[in-house]
Protein backbone atom coordinates (compact mmCIF):
# COMPACT_ATOMS: atom_id res chain seq x y z
CA UNK A 1 0.00 0.00 0.00
CA UNK A 2 1.46 3.35 -0.81
CA UNK A 3 0.60 5.20 2.34
CA UNK A 4 1.70 8.75 0.77
CA UNK A 5 -0.76 8.51 -1.79
CA UNK A 6 -3.24 7.69 0.03
CA UNK A 7 -2.89 10.54 2.40
CA UNK A 8 -2.54 13.06 -0.69
CA UNK A 9 -6.49 11.85 -1.27
CA UNK A 10 -7.63 12.97 1.91
CA UNK A 11 -9.05 16.34 2.08
CA UNK A 12 -6.85 16.95 5.33
CA UNK A 13 -3.97 16.16 3.59
CA UNK A 14 -3.75 17.06 0.18
CA UNK A 15 -2.20 20.20 0.02
CA UNK A 16 0.76 19.20 2.52
CA UNK A 17 3.93 19.82 0.47
CA UNK A 18 5.75 16.00 -0.05
CA UNK A 19 8.41 16.98 2.67
CA UNK A 20 5.48 17.64 5.27
CA UNK A 21 3.55 14.62 3.68
CA UNK A 22 6.24 12.52 4.24
CA UNK A 23 6.66 13.24 7.77
CA UNK A 24 3.45 11.97 8.72
CA UNK A 25 4.21 9.29 6.22
CA UNK A 26 7.11 8.01 8.58
CA UNK A 27 4.81 7.98 11.54
CA UNK A 28 2.10 5.32 10.11
CA UNK A 29 2.20 2.08 10.57
CA UNK A 30 -0.55 0.13 8.24
CA UNK A 31 -2.59 -2.23 10.20
CA UNK A 32 -4.47 -5.27 9.23
CA UNK A 33 -7.95 -6.07 11.82
CA UNK A 34 -10.25 -9.18 11.42
CA UNK A 35 -13.68 -8.11 11.26
CA UNK A 36 -15.30 -8.15 14.95
CA UNK A 37 -12.12 -7.00 16.74
CA UNK A 38 -11.55 -4.18 19.02
CA UNK A 39 -8.87 -1.93 18.17
CA UNK A 40 -9.58 0.74 20.68
CA UNK A 41 -10.90 0.37 24.15
CA UNK A 42 -13.28 2.96 25.80
CA UNK A 43 -11.37 3.78 29.34
CA UNK A 44 -8.29 2.56 28.09
CA UNK A 45 -5.00 4.72 27.51
CA UNK A 46 -5.49 6.99 24.67
CA UNK A 47 -1.99 6.38 22.70
CA UNK A 48 -3.10 5.80 19.03
CA UNK A 49 -4.85 7.69 16.65
CA UNK A 50 -6.02 5.93 13.44
CA UNK A 51 -7.22 6.55 9.93
CA UNK A 52 -9.12 4.11 7.71
CA UNK A 53 -8.12 3.24 4.56
CA UNK A 54 -10.75 -0.06 4.10
CA UNK A 55 -13.01 -1.47 6.06
CA UNK A 56 -16.16 -0.06 8.33
CA UNK A 57 -15.78 0.55 12.24
CA UNK A 58 -18.47 0.79 15.07
CA UNK A 59 -17.90 3.47 17.18
CA UNK A 60 -19.09 1.97 20.75
CA UNK A 61 -19.95 3.58 23.62
CA UNK A 62 -20.58 1.40 26.78
CA UNK A 63 -22.45 2.80 29.97
CA UNK A 64 -23.12 1.75 33.45
CA UNK A 65 -26.28 2.48 34.75
CA UNK A 66 -25.22 0.98 38.05
CA UNK A 67 -27.21 -2.13 37.82
CA UNK A 68 -26.58 -3.04 34.25
CA UNK A 69 -23.97 -2.16 31.79
CA UNK A 70 -24.58 -1.58 28.11
CA UNK A 71 -23.15 -0.55 24.94
CA UNK A 72 -24.45 1.33 22.17
CA UNK A 73 -22.99 1.63 18.89
CA UNK A 74 -23.52 5.79 17.83
CA UNK A 75 -22.06 5.66 14.43
CA UNK A 76 -19.67 4.26 11.88
CA UNK A 77 -16.33 5.25 10.67
CA UNK A 78 -15.40 4.39 6.48
CA UNK A 79 -12.73 4.45 4.57
CA UNK A 80 -10.69 8.25 4.82
CA UNK A 81 -11.91 9.02 8.18
CA UNK A 82 -10.32 9.87 11.68
CA UNK A 83 -11.16 7.35 15.04
CA UNK A 84 -9.84 7.37 18.55
CA UNK A 85 -8.41 10.85 18.58
CA UNK A 86 -9.33 11.19 22.13
CA UNK A 87 -5.52 11.22 22.98
CA UNK A 88 -4.80 14.05 20.20
CA UNK A 89 -7.09 16.32 22.26
CA UNK A 90 -5.71 15.69 25.70
CA UNK A 91 -7.98 12.65 27.22
CA UNK A 92 -5.71 10.50 28.61
CA UNK A 93 -7.99 7.79 28.02
CA UNK A 94 -10.59 6.58 25.06
CA UNK A 95 -13.99 7.86 25.43
CA UNK A 96 -15.87 5.43 23.35
CA UNK A 97 -13.98 2.24 21.96
CA UNK A 98 -14.45 1.03 18.26
CA UNK A 99 -14.96 -2.79 16.65
CA UNK A 100 -14.14 -3.49 13.06
CA UNK A 101 -17.49 -4.65 11.27
CA UNK A 102 -15.67 -5.40 8.31
CA UNK A 103 -11.72 -6.59 7.88
CA UNK A 104 -10.01 -3.37 7.97
CA UNK A 105 -6.77 -1.54 7.18
CA UNK A 106 -5.93 1.53 9.04
CA UNK A 107 -3.01 3.82 9.18
CA UNK A 108 -1.96 3.90 12.89
CA UNK A 109 -0.10 6.22 14.53
CA UNK A 110 1.43 6.78 17.97
CA UNK A 111 0.06 9.78 19.76
CA UNK A 112 3.39 10.83 21.47
CA UNK A 113 5.13 10.91 18.12
CA UNK A 114 2.62 13.05 16.93
CA UNK A 115 2.96 15.33 19.19
CA UNK A 116 6.60 15.07 19.22
CA UNK A 117 6.56 15.90 15.14
CA UNK A 118 3.47 18.91 15.91
CA UNK A 119 6.04 20.28 18.62
CA UNK A 120 8.72 20.91 15.51
CA UNK A 121 6.68 21.85 13.04
CA UNK A 122 3.36 23.58 14.22
CA UNK A 123 1.85 24.72 11.04
CA UNK A 124 1.70 20.89 10.32
CA UNK A 125 0.13 20.53 13.87
CA UNK A 126 -2.09 22.73 13.21
CA UNK A 127 -3.30 21.02 9.58
CA UNK A 128 -3.88 17.81 10.92
CA UNK A 129 -5.90 19.27 14.64
CA UNK A 130 -7.96 20.96 12.29
CA UNK A 131 -9.13 18.00 10.31
CA UNK A 132 -9.07 16.20 13.54
CA UNK A 133 -11.37 19.18 14.92
CA UNK A 134 -13.27 18.89 11.71
CA UNK A 135 -14.17 14.79 12.69
CA UNK A 136 -15.33 15.71 15.68
CA UNK A 137 -17.58 18.48 14.73
CA UNK A 138 -19.38 16.44 11.96
CA UNK A 139 -19.50 13.80 14.79
CA UNK A 140 -21.42 16.02 16.91
CA UNK A 141 -23.41 17.53 14.47
CA UNK A 142 -24.51 13.68 13.81
CA UNK A 143 -25.37 12.85 17.24
CA UNK A 144 -27.70 16.07 17.22
CA UNK A 145 -29.57 14.98 14.47
CA UNK A 146 -30.04 11.50 16.18
CA UNK A 147 -30.95 13.08 19.16
CA UNK A 148 -33.50 15.36 17.69
CA UNK A 149 -34.73 12.52 15.69
CA UNK A 150 -35.40 10.53 18.51
CA UNK A 151 -37.30 13.82 20.54
CA UNK A 152 -39.42 14.21 17.14
CA UNK A 153 -40.69 10.58 16.83
CA UNK A 154 -41.41 10.54 20.99
CA UNK A 155 -43.60 14.08 20.42
CA UNK A 156 -44.97 12.49 16.88
CA UNK A 157 -46.63 9.40 19.62
CA UNK A 158 -47.45 11.39 22.28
Amino acid sequence: MDVKEFLKGLPAFEHLEDEDLNRVVKLARVRKVKSGEMVDVQGEPAAKFYIMVSGRLGVVLGLDFGVARKSYMVTSVGPGQMFAWSGMVGNPFYTAGGKTLADSTLLEFEVPELEKEFEEDPRLGFIVMRAVAKTIASRLRHMQLQLVQQYALRESVE
